[in-house]
């Protein structure tokens, strides 16, 4: 259990400490920083900033550098002190175990926590555009197996370089013949990444009947995930198209297939054709599917990560009914959660065991 964090420049939070429980609710007006302390915690257990954004976005606007300090108690009743800095001069961030820096796979190996982020915009995911959806997916991808950020990053890289030579042939800078080098480890690195994603996609297939389940069984889905590449033959697929678009890429300076251009859906029958749930469901109906998928990667991460979740719930309350208010605690009533709000609300008036953290 994460029994406290110590923060210094983060954000609007100059230089404070925040000592928590089991269940925890964080209230104060908007603008307070009540997100912030949320966004500290998942930085703290999973070793990055919230949604792919950098971490240089979190220093406090007068300073330059920034620490997350957080304690853990383990099954051995003992705590662990954990910290993140970062230096926005040297653009260095540091990972620090009871004192001692260590490489941030050794950070994650030692912590064994993941906190998981319920966030309005993700309960909007699937009206709102595909890029929000594929940052989802890395977002599962990177909490569940640690390699995945070293394989985007040198995914993007080689993107880019490809890219780059696509327009240097096209302006006569360069020779067609050049691309086989760039080709290849595209191809190889591009696998990587959809082998790390395909296991995911993989785990929601496998359980998409408990997304029915919470629909009353009213409905026959279906998760579509949209992409270019074959995913049962991925490495084959993504060859025999560069292969048999490398003109087209040339022209266009642009390598267009990727997994950043693929997309999900989920899609329910009526007759006998399948449509987009937004199309046919209520706002409620899709809802309960959004929560459910949040539900399915936790489900995921604890396949590796036994129960050390933590639930971060940050205003989502508003975008819910009290039923699903009801379905979202008492799923996370056997996992150590914070909940961010501008008050206590109705549904926690009689809750005894809920810790209040006034900002």
């Amino acid at each position: 259990m994460l029994n406290n964090v110590s923060l210094y420049n983060f954000k609007n939070h100059k230089e404070v400490e925040y000592k928590f429980d089991f269940f925890n609710l964080i209230v104060w007006k908007n603008g307070s920083g009540k997100t912030n302390i949320l966004e500290s915690i998942y930085l703290i257990l999973n070793s990055h900033v919230y949604w792919w954004y950098k971490i240089n976005r979190l220093v406090n606007f007068f300073w330059e550098n920034l620490f997350v300090k957080g304690y853990i108690e383990s099954m051995d009743l003992i705590p662990k002190e954990f910290m993140i800095t970062f230096d926005s001069n040297l653009l260095k961030t540091s990972y620090i175990f009871n004192k001692s820096k260590i490489t941030r796979s050794k950070y994650l190996e030692t912590l064994r926590h993941t906190a998981v982020f319920f966030s309005p915009a993700e309960m909007n995911i699937i009206y709102l555009g595909p890029t929000m959806r594929r940052d989802f997916l890395d977002e599962v991808c990177l909490l569940f197996d640690t390699s995945f950020l070293k394989i985007k990053s040198d995914y993007s890289k080689i993107l880019k370089n490809r890219n780059k030579l696509l327009k240097n042939i096209n302006e006569w800078n360069a020779s067609k013949s050049d691309l086989k080098y760039w080709n290849d480890v595209f191809i190889k690195q591009a696998t990587l990444y959809y082998n790390i994603r395909k296991k995911f996609l993989d785990f929601i297939y496998g359980n998409l009947s408990k997304i029915e389940q919470i629909l009353g069984n009213k409905y026959k889905l279906k998760f579509e995930y949209i992409s270019k590449v074959d995913l049962q033959n991925i490495e084959s697929s993504i060859s025999d198209y560069i292969e048999k678009n490398i003109d087209r890429d040339i022209i266009i300076g642009h390598t267009y297939i990727w997994p950043h251009l693929d997309d999900f859906e989920f899609k329910v029958q009526f007759w006998k054709e399948y449509y987009n749930s937004w199309e046919i469901l209520s706002r409620w109906e899709n809802k309960s599917i959004l929560i459910w998928l949040k539900f399915l990667e936790i489900d995921y991460y604890l396949q590796k990560h036994s129960e050390n979740i933590v639930i971060l719930l940050d205003d989502i309350f508003s975008e819910l009914d009290d039923e699903h208010i009801a379905t979202v605690l008492d799923f996370s009533k056997r996992f150590q959660t914070f909940i961010s709000a501008q008050n206590l609300p109705v549904f926690l008036h009689n809750n005894a065991n809920i810790s209040v953290i006034n900002i």
